[in-house]
């Protein structure tokens, strides 16, 4: 079954909290809006209160005969995984919120889950973290939705930009990564996909507040990999490809998670830059016109430009899924049913800004786009659609 749906936005509010007349269904959200990580939740916390006003704007929706609003309650983590505890602590016990968006930050979600488990059932917390895909569909953890898609198998975008770079004759492949938790997953990741499409790889960690990469860089680079695969954050990418291009270590690079902010900083210098986005809105804004409204309606609801760096980010953690929470208590006739919503929810195929489904545990599944550039900026854009059962 598919759904789709994009009203007129207006306004401009961070946190939508209002009382209708009408019934109205609460929502929360619990991302990383200021802080050094909130590049990992500020998009998606940009996201949420524009769907709930457009929804509200457009006189709510009707479930089983009945009208609703939403009231939002939108907090600001900051990063910190005990703010986040006392947060999800008050969504859950005081506000009486079911649903809850968020978190996409790991060590967050770790964090809050044992709080969390007791409430099995009772909500759903629907967010991008890394950390919840070993938990979707263990018993006990029906409450976790990961809206993100999975780097591994065959709908996973980390696979699937793996055999983009295969194809382009791509043998061997350096990987830098910061030495955390975040760090160590992508690297064990990524190190099982490259092996399994015959790529070799080589590995070095660097510490977090990691500023000089030099030794790093140059090591790696003895080895004459074909491409770097460089951390997963943007903020230390920008100093990695800088000092690479810099050192003339490298010159070619796969980027799996981050932006393409730092290889738009460094164009001048980089002969490749590969890589994946959730959507490259530059491109999409002028052929898609949800997108086109989407961005404009952007800038009026904020009333400022739109942040096409990191847009790409977390974006799909946040709007569509609004509606889509939306039209899986339509499809349930619930709003109130956590389990029959969870099901429904699992059953959409959503059309908005992205074509979104979610697989049988609770992970997502999406199109994507695969951002080639070579130097001073010339870009091809590749988008993917996973197969969908």
């Amino acid at each position: 079954m598919r759904f789709s749906g994009f009203a007129a936005f207006a306004g401009a509010a961070l946190l939508v909290t209002t009382a209708f007349a009408q019934d109205v269904v609460k929502i929360g959200q619990i991302e990383a809006q200021t802080g050094p990580n909130s590049v990992n939740g500020w998009m998606s916390s940009q996201g949420v209160p524009m769907a709930v006003d457009e929804i509200n704007k457009a006189g709510g929706f009707q479930v089983a005969g009945k009208k609703y609003k939403l009231e939002l309650i939108s907090l600001d983590t900051r990063g910190d995984p005990k703010e986040a505890t006392v947060q999800i602590k008050r969504l859950i016990e005081r506000d009486k919120v079911k649903f809850v968006f968020g978190p996409f930050l790991s060590n967050v979600f770790a964090t809050i889950l044992p709080y969390a488990e007791q409430f099995n059932g009772k909500f759903l917390l629907m967010g991008g973290a890394t950390r919840a895909h070993e938990y979707l569909g263990k018993p006990g953890y029906e409450f976790v939705v990961r809206t993100w898609s999975w780097d591994t198998g065959p709908q996973g975008f980390g696979e699937l930009m793996t055999d983009y770079v295969k194809k382009l004759g791509t043998k061997k492949i350096a990987m830098l990564m910061q030495n955390d938790q975040g760090g160590q997953v992508v690297a064990s990741i990524y190190e099982d996909l490259f092996k399994k499409a015959g790529i070799e790889t080589k590995l070095e960690f660097f510490e977090p507040g990691t500023k000089d990469f030099s030794a790093a860089l140059a090591k790696l680079a003895a080895w004459k990999p074909d491409l770097l695969f460089p951390g997963y954050n943007d903020s230390v990418m920008y100093d990695i490809m800088r000092q690479s291009t810099e050192g003339n270590y490298f010159r070619r690079f796969m980027v799996a998670r981050g932006s393409m902010g730092p290889c738009l900083k460094n164009k001048a210098e980089i002969d490749d830059c590969i890589v994946y986005v959730p959507k490259y809105f530059e491109e999409a804004e002028k052929t898609n016109d949800k997108v086109k409204k989407f961005v404009a309606a952007y800038k009026a609801f904020y009333k400022r430009d739109f942040p096409y760096d990191q847009a790409p980010i977390c974006s799909q953690s946040c709007y569509d899924h609004v509606y889509m929470l939306v039209a899986a208590m339509q499809k349930a006739g619930t709003v109130d049913d956590v389990t029959a919503i969870r099901k429904a929810l699992l059953s959409i195929t959503y059309e908005g800004l992205w074509k979104i489904s979610f697989d049988e545990k609770g992970e997502q599944i999406f199109d994507f786009d695969v951002v080639h550039m070579k130097r001073n900026g010339e870009i091809k854009v590749t988008t993917i659609d996973p197969p969908r059962k």
